[in-house]
């Protein structure tokens, strides 16, 4: 999968520039997803809800996708936080 990142990475700089990243899920059992994109902004604001629109490059293991998205961020609410490093108890 190494090789399917630095791909990502060699395609996401001819596609945009600089203006890319990489989101990846790193697997228990050894095995990654990912993708590249490129943030366009926003493309609709209704209250505390906005559309991201991003363009988005993939590999299926053996061709590479193009894809543009709206995306809805999900509203997150945090019900513990707690510091690993030590126990403060």
């Amino acid at each position: 999968m190494t090789d399917d990142l630095e791909q990502l990475k060699e395609l996401a700089g001819e596609q945009w520039g600089d203006e890319w990243a990489i989101r990846a899920t790193h697997f228990a059992d050894g095995t990654i997803q990912a993708y590249a994109f490129h943030s366009r902004g926003v493309v609709d604001s209704n209250g505390d809800v906005k559309t991201l629109e991003q363009e988005r490059l993939y590999s299926d293991g053996e061709q590479t996708i193009f894809q543009r998205v709206h995306v809805q961020r999900e509203d997150v609410e945090v019900l513990e936080e707690r510091n690993l490093e030590g126990d403060d108890s």
